[in-house]
């Protein structure tokens, strides 16, 4: 049998009574599945909660606990996309309620949803295999990625949950046809909306997905359409407009004919025309730039706080009446509206129309799009859908200009900031994150993607076999065989998470904006399809062992008596290795030149143990045993990775998936400055000032009395100001230095950042620019792989996590009056 090929289902003959046998096998195989998954959620539980107010909250972290503190204090929500969606903000205010607020609380609904995302794949085990669902879940808890964002206070852990969940309850609904699995995936859909938008580019990736199936399936004219449709859609958006001038190439504002943009407010609601200057107008047509080129028309439609539904539309109005915009919005409706009469109301010489024939025809996948319309079922999911997004958006109709925003504020702004490339990150951006952290998904996710290829092959060639013999007149039930085959989710699933897999990467390469928190976004179809994968080749190499001939448990001790032999030789090459490079990496004798060819030595030593397998035990029991330990030896790595990056570097960005992070020092201090309060008879009193700085707004909390400074201050702190926090850069001011003497100063990072450019991004000639010392290690490593001094530095970071740069930062200072500093610990009485 094939790797790629699914497990056949095996029936007992009808004479042989099996039953008390096949209750037994079953009752003690769930109760193993289910010790497991139970295993899995305590180890969940501990990893995803521990320590999670240990670390300094991040920018974003602290902007969305902030919010949230807002919504808990009931002085309201306004939408605003710059902070996508809603969901975040009310659920924190929820977790305050119950919890109280503080670092940790703060944390604790992303680390809720983690947990429950590490236990979903259970949802998926029949469709996706028992052993694939596990394997699916053992390796969202150690993934070092699910398990940082996890423990981050961001939008996206909620939303890959909801976005696996949307994926599970289509997929059981297409099993079961249960009205439950449909209002599943509409409220996933809607949570998945108001809470980020990347519920775009996930509706852009299945939306034309289940289109063209449909179309296939009932009428494949319209399939050919719909992709024209498509194409056309995003050459509107993407292509055909022009390109505006830019002050500089990296500006995210435009050069306008009288001045900067004028966003239309109450007083102006029409501002005079003030066209852009174009560089490069639109090809074919000469078409102008869209509005969304210049991010301060993004900042204007956003959103509207202040309800004026007619003030929005004026803004909406300046892109919508692009030519692209005008025509897509005809066009797309107009073509919807056709493919509607042809599949649904023409009606041909027999009376019928398309859309009857195809129900007509017994086709499974036909009648699961049938299904819809029973009952009112998906107008009662689209009702949900509307239900979820109206509430949040408007914040629970408290600003109803929330029901349009959500939709024409969200897309027009992120769309704004494909232009803008927020992070500037380069298109290999998730492979790399992806090659440092989760190496494990790359080897399976490729395997994956060729089991699927080799398994689509066999099925195309079995489907032409089959119409042959059809039309041949030899065909007996083989027909029938096929469609039912492809009715089972178990069968196509595989292809729609290599869809999925394919897509997301490629999309999120694509988009302007990259960050190191979607990198989960990618990695969650990632892990489905290599889950699949590595469930099917554990399942084929202990079906192989006995060429079917000796039971189940038979085949198992077989596996098991060699393995451990297999392991722990290869566990002793890998260590070896290790040690060497150990070695190697911290020498600048003949030594460093040994390090490139440390890993070609791995593959030889363990190309020989799998050719001693192979000869010793057959082919297959040699593939597995290496299949079964690599992937071993780099979930070690993975786990360790994980550890590293949550636990012991988790607010210092030595790690790459780090990013611009608020130094520990920020938290030290804020903790120290509130026990030193604390103790004093003051504390009720005692007044704390903090600057413009936007970190503050949520540390500040945590005094009884804080007071927002202007950067440059206007007085000499009074008696009762206590300690003033302030950036450096404010501080440099000779009239704030002089209101600040008699305080003990000290200067601390605030934020600080990887050194992105030393390490990993490439310029545009880098295939043929000169490599030097300052060149980044990625293009070094790709120009020069035996380099000595490139390895070293390659594997310091692997191991170690050592960048070849120091750190990038912006600092603070904290001035405390001289009673308090001893109190705040070493460090204080000097300025710098």
């Amino acid at each position: 049998m094939s790797i790629a090929e699914l497990p056949p289902q095996v029936t007992a003959p009808s004479g042989e009574s099996t039953a008390p046998a096949t209750t037994r096998s079953r009752t003690a195989t769930i109760s193993l599945e289910h010790a497991a998954y139970l295993v899995i959620l305590l180890l969940a539980v501990i990893s995803r909660l521990w320590g999670l107010g240990d670390r300094a909250l991040h920018h974003d972290e602290t902007l969305h606990a902030y919010f949230s503190w807002l919504v808990f204090r009931g002085e309201g929500y306004a939408h605003d996309p710059l902070l996508h969606g809603p969901f975040l903000y009310f659920f924190g205010a929820l977790i305050y309620f119950l919890f109280s607020v503080s670092d940790a609380t703060a944390r604790l609904g992303p680390a809720l949803f983690g947990i429950a995302l590490v236990m979903l794949p259970y949802l998926l085990r029949r469709e996706l295999g028992r052993s694939a669902a596990l394997l699916a879940s053992t390796y969202i808890l150690i993934s070092p990625a699910f398990m940082y964002i996890a423990r981050f206070l961001r939008h996206d852990p909620y939303t890959i949950l909801f976005e696996l969940l949307a994926l599970i309850g289509a997929v059981r609904y297409a099993t079961t046809r249960r009205p439950l699995w449909l209002y599943v995936v509409a409220l996933a859909l809607a949570f998945m909306f108001v809470t980020m938008e990347t519920f775009f580019l996930y509706m852009a990736i299945f939306a034309p997905l289940v289109a063209l199936v449909f179309f296939w399936k009932v009428w494949k004219p319209g399939t050919a359409i719909v992709a024209a449709l498509g194409i056309v859609v995003v050459a509107l958006v993407f292509w055909l407009p022009g390109y505006p001038e830019r002050p500089f190439p990296e500006s995210d504002t435009v050069n306008r004919v009288a001045g900067p943009y004028i966003c239309p407010s109450e007083l102006q609601p029409f501002p005079p025309p003030n066209p852009m200057r174009v560089a490069r107008p639109g090809p074919i047509f000469g078409w102008p730039p869209l509005a969304t080129f210049d991010n301060n028309y993004a900042l204007c439609v956003r959103h509207q706080p202040d309800d004026n539904f007619g003030l929005y539309f004026i803004k909406l109005g300046e892109f919508v009446s692009h030519p692209a915009i005008l025509t897509g919005l005809v066009l797309v409706p107009t073509t919807l509206g056709a493919l509607w009469w042809v599949v649904w109301r023409r009606r041909d010489a027999t009376n019928t129309t398309i859309w009857e024939r195809a129900c007509a025809s017994g086709d499974p996948t036909v009648a699961t799009f049938a299904s819809l319309g029973e009952g009112r079922r998906l107008l009662i999911a689209g009702g949900l859908f509307f239900l979820i997004y109206t509430l949040f958006f408007t914040a629970f109709l408290t600003n109803t200009a929330g029901v349009i925003t959500g939709t024409t504020g969200s897309l027009l702004y992120w769309l704004a900031q494909h232009e803008v490339e927020r992070g500037g990150q380069p298109p290999h951006y998730y492979a790399v994150l992806l090659a440092i952290y989760e190496p494990l998904l790359i080897l399976w996710g490729v395997i994956g993607l060729a089991m699927a290829g080799v398994l689509g092959w066999r099925r195309l060639m079995r489907r032409d076999h089959n119409a042959a013999s059809s039309t041949n007149g030899r065909e007996s039930g083989a027909d029938a065989a096929a469609t039912s085959h492809s009715a089972d989710p178990a069968s196509w699933l595989p292809f729609v998470l290599v869809w999925w897999s394919i897509a997301t990467f490629a999309l999120y390469s694509w988009a302007g904006e990259k960050m190191p928190w979607l990198t989960v976004h990618v990695a969650l179809p990632l892990t489905l399809l290599g889950a699949w994968a590595a469930g099917r080749t554990l399942d084929w190499w202990r079906r192989g062992i006995d060429d079917g001939q000796a039971p189940d448990s038979f085949s198992l001790s077989r596996i098991a008596r060699p393995f451990p032999v297999f392991l722990a030789l290869l566990t002793v090459i890998s260590v070896y290795c290790l040690l060497l490079i150990t070695v190697t990496t911290h020498t600048d004798t003949q030594l460093a030149g040994l390090t490139p060819w440390i890993t070609p030595l791995w593959i030889v030593l363990t190309a020989l143990l799998t050719a001693g397998a192979w000869m010793l035990r057959g082919r297959r029991w040699a593939i597995g045993a290496l299949a079964a330990g690599v992937t071993l030896i780099v979930a070690a790595y993975t786990l360790r990775s994980a550890y590293q990056l949550s636990f012991r570097y988790g607010d210092i960005p030595r790690e790459m998936m780090i990013y611009t992070q608020t130094s520990p020092d920020v938290k030290r201090v804020i903790d120290r400055l509130d026990e030193a309060l604390r103790r004093r008879s003051s504390a009720t009193t005692a007044t704390v000032w903090y600057d413009n700085e936007t970190v503050w707004d949520w540390y500040r909390i945590r005094f009884a009395r804080a007071e927002e400074q202007p950067p440059i201050l206007q007085r000499a702190p009074g008696d009762d100001v206590i300690a003033v926090l302030m950036l450096l850069e404010n501080y440099e001011n000779e009239q704030n230095r002089r209101f600040l003497e008699g305080f003990q100063v000290q200067r601390y990072p605030l934020r600080w950042w990887f050194p992105e450019d030393e390490t990993y991004r490439l310029p545009r000639d880098w295939m043929t620019a000169p490599v030097t010392e300052r060149s980044s290690l990625l293009m070094r490593m790709l120009r020069q792989p035996f380099d000595p001094r490139t390895s070293q530095q390659f594997w310091q970071y692997i191991l170690y996590r050592v960048p070849p740069h120091p750190l990038g930062s912006t600092d603070f200072v904290v001035a405390v009056r001289p009673e308090v500093a001893p109190e705040m610990g070493l460090g204080f009485g000097g300025e710098r």
